[in-house]
């Protein structure tokens, strides 16, 4: 009897685990380019859908470039958990035109800690006020733990 409740409970749980990957991707234009939307469906309602793919898989997505990133550290050791992607529409980015804008993020972890050499050897060399494609070739074959975006 208690393998069968274990069975469907696990059934269960890994239907409503994959049903929110089953919503279909939907692209910059179809939100009418309400970044905001944009990122909270694809990024927040199908976070799911980007667990062990990677950053190149989720930059495609995402459509618009990155404008910058940040290095999300592990407190408690010398590694690093993920990166902050800064993005923002193009075609309404002054505060000015719109003065409630906020910035746009979205946030990669990865599956398990990075080494911080290499990524601090890379902001060295370019920064990180701005995304260069050389951040794109340093982080594109990352595997993706968790994708989210907090708005």
């Amino acid at each position: 009897m208690k393998k069968a409740i274990f069975f469907i409970v696990f059934i269960v749980i890994t239907v409503a685990a994959k049903a929110q990957c089953n919503q279909p991707y939907k692209s910059f234009d179809q939100f009418r380019n309400d970044t905001t939307a944009f990122l909270r469906y694809n990024f927040k309602t199908r976070a799911d859908c980007y667990k062990g793919k990677t950053v190149a898989y989720v930059l495609k997505d995402l459509q618009l470039k990155p404008k910058s990133y940040i290095t999300l550290y592990s407190t408690k050791t010398d590694k690093y958990e993920g990166i902050c992607i800064y993005v923002d529409n193009s075609l309404a980015n002054s505060r000015i035109q719109n003065p409630r804008k906020k910035n746009q993020y979205i946030y990669i972890y990865w599956p398990q800690l990075l080494d911080t050499k290499e990524v601090i050897k890379i902001r060295q060399i370019y920064g990180s006020d701005i995304w260069v494609e050389q951040y794109y070739d340093f982080f594109k074959n990352n595997i993706v733990g968790e994708v989210a975006y907090y708005d």
